[in-house]
């Protein structure tokens, strides 16, 4: 498959092809997630740019080299009708705290267009992620990938 072929797959991509047709699922939700600087805004930048056949690049997610990292709130991208890339915080060190603060992103906790502040105690995390009050939502079909260069 060369890369008009496989652009033009995701393009027409739809949840309802698969043998089992979609079981619930209305959305694709690419997660991405890893540590601070590493490419997961590039990344996003870069799927949008193929998928609009590469014409015009525009920056969509912001992205820059830098050894603290610029997300600070979690942004969807649409990259088609059934696709959404969804661009995390990142983490320094990947610790306990971090390991669940990445969580209740991958996880929706903090939905997206959020600011992200990290917690570095259990408590007001676990708190704060009873207080959210978000209801689950069961119709996005969650797929993490861990950007690391």
């Amino acid at each position: 498959m060369d890369i008009k072929q496989l652009r033009d797959y995701i393009k027409k991509f739809s949840l309802e092809d698969g043998d089992l047709g979609s079981q619930g699922y209305n959305r694709v939700l690419v997660q991405l997630f890893g540590y601070l600087g590493h490419g997961k805004s590039s990344f996003i930048n870069s799927c949008k740019y193929v998928l609009q056949d590469g014409e015009n690049f525009q920056e969509h997610a912001e992205a820059r080299e830098t050894d603290h990292g610029l997300t600070m709130i979690r942004n969807a991208y649409p990259l088609t009708d059934v696709i959404t890339i969804v661009d995390n915080r990142g983490c320094s060190t990947m610790n306990d705290f971090e390991r669940a603060e990445v969580y209740a992103q991958l996880g929706n906790f903090i939905p997206p267009g959020q600011k992200v502040n990290w917690k570095y105690n259990f408590r007001t995390m676990m708190d704060e992620l009873e207080m959210s009050e978000l209801e689950p939502n069961f119709t996005d079909f969650i797929v993490p990938i861990f950007v690391y260069r």
